[in-house]
């Protein structure tokens, strides 16, 4: 079976559920667009300006 990539629409993680692991209760849509990679967000000046405090993969749009 193919996975769905669904992109959760408060902190824009890119996860397989259906409501967002970090948020719990927040639904998650599969109306996203680009994705960028982050591996330590410490270190990494895109994170810091897109405000991702935690490692993963997150989309660079999310449609509401």
């Amino acid at each position: 079976m193919k996975q769905i990539y669904r992109a959760c629409k408060k902190c824009k993680l890119i996860t397989t559920e259906k409501n967002c692991p970090i948020h719990g209760d927040e639904k998650t849509t599969t109306e996203w667009f680009g994705f960028i990679i982050i591996g330590e967000p410490k270190l990494s000046t895109i994170a810091e300006k897109a405000g991702i405090p935690e490692p993963g993969s997150y989309a660079i749009k999310v449609r509401q």
